[in-house]
């Protein structure tokens, strides 16, 4: 029997003491003015003895549970409650309290794994990383991150963000390119924050790529692919070079007959053509390496488009929908130059089939940006890998520098170029993506 149940009994046996007097005298009829002052007496002494004992048992089971609230408040969750053997309601809000303690046990147990496992893909990112809580004290950092700082994990974990070697860095939700010195090294580097919520409240993630590594492994990428370009286009015409010239000499050693000399006229012949066809291909690189700088203003899209109309024949180019009315903000000139390229692409994919393919050109608002969209129903694409590969052409007289061009000129004014074959059809669809200049905030 539980020491409670013992108590409240003993209580309960001596408040029925008075009670028995007081029975006894009224069935003797004689209530005595002493017996009753004693019932009195007996009874006022049994209830504060009832007072206290039940406000013993209550503050009791009140400190129990109020320890182990604090302690789960503290997070640790070691501490079970043995009452669990009360009777009635007691005990199950003792089981209640007992169970939400295990309760938050898992969850802190969770927490804390998935915690080690965002430390681990964190910490093989190579890129550094700052987290910061909702006071924009520093909660998380990774390896890249201290290197970067210059200081370790520990020294930077609950330092204020204006502490530390970032707080000069200007921050933006866009990534933004600077040269900056930090302690962990120099150069060029890509920042940027993103913000999340931690506690209700705004928190932020701070980024910082390195770019010398990026960098130097495009340039060596873009070495590669140019030297393998030049290899090629300087192989196919010295090698002939060299073997002509041979046989002029071996020619020349022999008698100077007509034949003979028709013979030199030729080689000299092909010698000239092949040089001059390595001239257009060093020209041709020249135009790639050497596009100037984009002047960029502010310009209508359907003076653009008109302009586009009216270079090529009506039956061979169709406007497709109406042009919206919208300024765009960059280089006419490069601008009308990539849809001509594309435009000419679309009408010059014919085969036996199809020898004059026709060109839909549409411009449409989408997400932002400008769309330029050119469908042809022409042959397609045979080799979507090649398409943006320099001199890469599949045209008998084509140069390979036109879709390069394209995606310079897009990039240059912060858009993209899409080519791919047609779902719908056959043919191809050519997409020129260009940003819509932001608007002020006095709506201008």
């Amino acid at each position: 029997m539980a020491s409670d149940t013992r108590l409240f009994l003993l209580v309960l046996g001596g408040a029925a003491i008075p009670a028995a007097l007081f029975i006894v005298g009224v069935s003797g009829k004689s209530l005595a003015s002493d017996l009753v002052l004693a019932t009195l007496a007996i009874s006022a002494a049994w209830s504060v003895i009832l007072a206290f004992a039940l406000r013993r048992v209550v503050l009791r089971h009140i400190r129990a549970l109020s320890s182990l609230i604090e302690t789960a408040r503290m997070q640790e969750y070691g501490i079970k409650s043995r009452g669990m053997a009360e009777p009635g309601e007691l005990s199950q809000l003792y089981q209640q309290v007992n169970a939400l303690t295990d309760s938050l046990a898992a969850e802190r147990q969770s927490e804390q794994e998935l915690l080690g496992v965002l430390e681990k893909v964190v910490s093989q990112i190579n890129v550094a990383i700052v987290v910061c809580d909702s006071r924009d004290r520093v909660r998380l950092v990774n390896q890249r991150a201290c290197r970067l700082l210059g200081a370790s994990a520990e020294s930077l974990i609950g330092l204020e963000f204006a502490q530390t070697a970032l707080a000069t860095v200007p921050l933006l939700a866009e990534p933004r390119l600077l040269n900056h010195s930090f302690p962990g090294g120099e150069g060029p580097w890509q920042v940027s924050q993103q913000q999340y919520r931690h506690l209700g409240k705004p928190s932020r993630i701070v980024f910082v790529t390195d770019l010398k590594q990026v960098l130097s492994d495009e340039e060596i990428s873009a070495w590669q692919r140019l030297i393998r370009v030049i290899s090629h286009e300087v192989n196919n015409s010295l090698t002939p070079i060299i073997s002509l010239c041979q046989t002029l000499s071996a020619i020349q050693s022999r008698s100077g007959s007509a034949d003979s000399a028709a013979d030199v006229r030729d080689g000299l012949g092909v010698i000239s053509e092949r040089a001059r066809g390595l001239k257009e291909f060093i020209t041709a690189y020249a135009r790639i390496a050497r596009l100037p700088e984009p002047n960029k203003i502010l310009f209508p899209v359907d003076r653009l488009v008109s302009r586009i109309r009216g270079m090529f024949p009506d039956d061979a180019l169709h406007i497709a929908g109406p042009v919206p009315e919208l300024m765009l903000f960059g280089d006419p000139v490069h601008i009308e130059q990539a849809l001509i390229n594309l435009v000419r692409n679309g009408l010059e994919a014919g085969d036996q089939d199809n020898p004059a393919p026709s060109v839909h050109f549409s411009c449409r608002v989408r997400d932002g940006s400008c769309v330029f969209e050119i469908l042809d129903d022409g042959v397609g694409i045979s080799n979507p890998g090649n398409l943006f590969v320099p001199f890469y052409t599949t045209k008998s007289e084509g140069a390979g520098i036109g879709l390069v061009l394209c995606r310079q000129i897009a990039t240059q004014h912060h858009g993209q170029v899409e080519l791919d074959n047609r779902p719908d059809a056959r043919g191809a669809i050519a997409k020129l993506i260009l940003p819509m200049p932001a608007r002020r905030h006095d709506g201008s």
